[in-house]
This record gives C-alpha cells, structure tokens and sequence, in this order.
C-alpha cells in the first residue's frame, strides 16, 4: 500500500465533509434533545396512542433493522456511507436554515 498525499482540492473538500458532518450532527443532536423536540414529541405520541404506538414503534424498529440487513447484503459499507450523507445534508439545511432569515 502507497501513501500519497492530498491535493489542495481533495483537501478542502475532506474538510468541508468533515464540517458538515460535524454540524449535522450537532444538528439533529440538539432537534432531538432540545425542549419540545423530536424526543419529546415522540414520547407524547406514545403516550397518547399507548396500544398502538407500540406496534408501530415495533414495526418501525424490524423495517430499519430489515433495511440495514438488507443494504449490507446488497453492498457492505454503504450504511456509513448514507449516514455520511445523511448528516452532511443536515449540516447544510441547518446552516442554510439559520442564514436564509438573515
């Protein structure tokens, strides 16, 4: 195995990934957790609906468990690329979100 090193753009471009990964992750942390966030409405859902949230949680819970096996046979390695993507696209709708009202 060689190693090379980066190119200006190939360097930028890892440190752009890298940012906003970084900040769709602190994204989605903070929707999560924040007062009257995602957990919080979840919770108040299940607790709502008690009888039939559970089914929905469950069937929820084997469709992601069934779609992560799924994706592993079909291509190893493409979950952590999709969350890769997944966060770097929250990354941009958070900061476009904060600079778009400005």
């Amino acid at each position: 195995m060689q190693l090379r090193s980066r190119g200006g753009f190939e360097s930028v471009l890892w440190a752009t990934q890298w940012a906003l990964l970084s900040i769709g992750i602190v994204g989605i942390a903070w929707n999560l957790l924040k007062p009257e966030g995602w957990l919080s409405w979840l919770i108040g859902m299940v607790e709502e609906n008690q009888p039939t949230s559970f089914y929905y949680l469950a069937l929820a819970a084997i469709g992601l468990l069934a779609g992560t096996h799924l994706l592993n046979q079909t291509r190893p390695g493409a979950i952590p690329n999709l969350l890769t993507f997944v966060c770097a696209f929250a990354g941009t709708y958070f900061i476009l979100r904060l600079v778009l009202p400005l």
